[in-house]
């Protein structure tokens, strides 16, 4: 009689371990360097690759991945667009600038393995067509295919950038 009970729980075990590889690793998004007041500082939003959505970047917290800046790069520097991460290591490598959006999808598309590439510190110069390679926190890697930068220059310059991303959560150098 209590037979039934063990294909019950064995099923019900089955069903709720399914399901649980839904972690997200590709996307758009939308970044800006816009400044948010929190009272005590300013914050800007950022892309978690963790979390597949843009976060805060909270002094307190380590959330985001990766953020877009407007500003002079070098002293004395033009304001320039570029993106940044949080890590001590140059992260940024720059596979290609596209003469079109189907040639930097295509590649973008045929980019299945990070190879052999040399890091920057910063994604600059910052352009639509360009595929980026980014060795983010802990030595797991990511791509960018960099669809709009716009720049505003005002007082407070601005920038915003949107990026298709294709990120790789197991700490290997192969996209799927």
């Amino acid at each position: 009689m209590r037979l039934w009970l063990i294909p019950a729980l064995a099923f019900m075990l089955l069903v709720a371990g399914c399901g649980r590889d839904d972690q997200k690793s590709s996307g758009t998004i939308t970044l800006t360097s816009e400044l948010y007041d929190a009272g005590s500082y300013y914050y800007a939003l950022g892309l978690s690759f963790d979390e597949a959505e843009a976060v805060p970047t909270l002094p307190d917290q380590y959330r985001a991945d990766i953020t877009v800046n407007a500003g002079p790069v070098t002293t004395g520097g033009p304001v320039v667009a570029y993106l940044t991460v949080n890590t001590l290591k140059p992260p940024f490598a720059l596979i290609g600038t596209y003469g079109s959006e189907s040639e930097a999808g295509s590649a973008f598309d045929g980019l299945k393995n990070v190879g052999t590439v040399t890091y920057i510190d910063l994604a600059v110069p910052l352009a639509a067509n360009q595929v980026w390679v980014v060795k983010a926190r802990d030595d797991r890697y990511a791509k960018l295919r960099i669809i709009d930068v716009s720049l505003t220059l005002t007082p407070d310059s601005r920038a915003t950038c949107t990026f298709e991303w294709v990120y790789q959560p197991d700490g290997s150098a192969t996209f799927p």
